[in-house]
């Protein structure tokens, strides 16, 4: 029976494979690891005999990689193994992410070596002193730290022009931007959020209803069938058609995964290679306690944050559904913020909830948008909606 790998090795792996796969993805993985991570020294000596052969601007892929084996000493890896790792990495452009994993098994090594000095030291005060040190050598080495500090002359030196916005959705979301949205089950956000990558991939304003510049956007369902999916979503993808500058039922993509977990890394290679094959500018995806299973510490949050960061850096904005806790105020009112760890209250640059007031409009029922957290930029989200007659969600004063 073969081996089975932990997380941390098959990052490794995954690692080369991307790099002699696609090599143009050494310069992020160099800025995330370094050869002496990697716990398989093989693996170190071969990665820097990659980052030696860019530098002198050789060919890199499995063959030239081989080529160089005996000249670093490697012994026990062959190009069947070359090859496979390069077949079975998930995706090449995860790779900055397959090194993070890398970086931080290494620290955490590093961080147990320190402990395991300090138990049963003879001279508690030496150890203890000599532990001070090398846990601040691991915090700042590899840091680059020979950047002079910036004033704040440097950073206003850029100009204006620079810092205009790079709309996705005009006044509502730019490039790189994280709403969260939550709500109580059954309220409607999964067809709020619907309704965003609809009408903006058919070039019209999800909430002014104006006409846009349209978008291509990746939706990642991990709860709805594509049953639920085509009885949701019929009727609004007609509409768009008719009312949009184009028929957004070919630019809308939606991915339906079983419940996963994103912080694996054949689930998030899978979202990876969706967006490489669809670049969309607006990824929508959730809801978040089906992807994160068992999330519940700032612990848990953390690789799976790393993980939709992963998403969010490759330049588009991100639309993420999340279920809100079951906590109600003294008033009976439901708490919107995400359910699970703390750590997603901060994460995201807008953080907000729909919530059912108590009064309506005509015979609609009437719901507020609520923040959750403060924006990190001012931008004007309506904040009331109704059930509408063209539109799922219509604004209302």
């Amino acid at each position: 029976m073969a081996d089975v790998l932990t997380t941390a090795q098959l990052a490794e792996r995954y690692v080369l494979g991307a790099v002699m796969e696609k090599p143009e993805v050494l310069r992020d993985v160099q800025a995330e690891v370094t050869p002496r991570d990697f716990e398989d020294l093989r693996l170190g000596s071969i990665y820097a005999g990659i980052c030696r052969m860019s530098a002198e601007r050789e060919p890199i892929d499995v063959v030239t990689v081989y080529d160089h084996l005996t000249d670093w000493d490697v012994r026990g890896v062959d190009l069947t193994h070359l090859s496979g790792w390069a077949s079975d990495v998930p995706t090449a452009t995860n790779a900055p992410y397959y090194a993070r994993l890398v970086r931080e098994r290494s620290i955490a090594r590093s961080i147990e070596r320190v402990g395991t000095s300090l138990v049963g030291a003879a001279e508690p005060g030496v150890a203890m002193a000599n532990a001070i040190t090398e846990l601040i050598e691991i915090r700042d080495r590899d840091s680059g730290g020979a950047q002079p500090a910036r004033t704040l002359g440097d950073v206003l030196s850029v100009p204006q022009e620079e810092d205009v916005y790079e709309w996705v959705i005009p006044n509502v979301l730019e490039r790189r931007d994280r709403l969260m949205l939550t709500a109580g089950e059954g309220v409607g956000k999964s067809v709020m959020l619907r309704q965003l990558a609809v009408l903006t991939a058919a070039g019209i304003h999800p909430f002014e209803f104006t006409e846009v510049p349209p978008i291509r956007s990746l939706v990642v369902d991990v709860e709805n069938s594509e049953r639920q999916w085509r009885r949701a979503i019929r009727r609004m993808a007609d509409e768009a058609a008719n009312r949009g500058v184009r028929d957004p039922r070919e630019h809308v993509f939606v991915e339906f995964l079983p419940k996963s977990d994103i912080t694996q890394a054949a689930v998030l290679g899978d979202i990876h290679r969706r967006i490489d094959e669809v670049k969309p500018d607006l990824v929508v995806i959730g809801p978040l306690y089906r992807l994160a299973p068992g999330m519940k510490s700032d612990d848990d949050a953390a690789p799976v944050l790393s993980a939709l960061d992963s998403i969010r850096e490759r330049d588009v904005a991100m639309l993420i559904e999340a279920h809100a806790g079951h906590e109600t105020s003294k008033q009976g009112v439901r708490n919107l913020r995400p359910r699970g760890s703390s750590a997603l209250l901060g994460w995201p640059e807008f953080g907000l909830g729909i919530q059912r007031d108590k009064t309506d409009v005509g015979a609609r029922a009437k719901y507020s948008l609520v923040r959750w957290r403060g924006d990190r930029d001012a931008r004007p989200f309506p904040p009331k909606f109704v059930r509408g007659q063209i539109w799922p969600w219509e604004p209302t004063l």
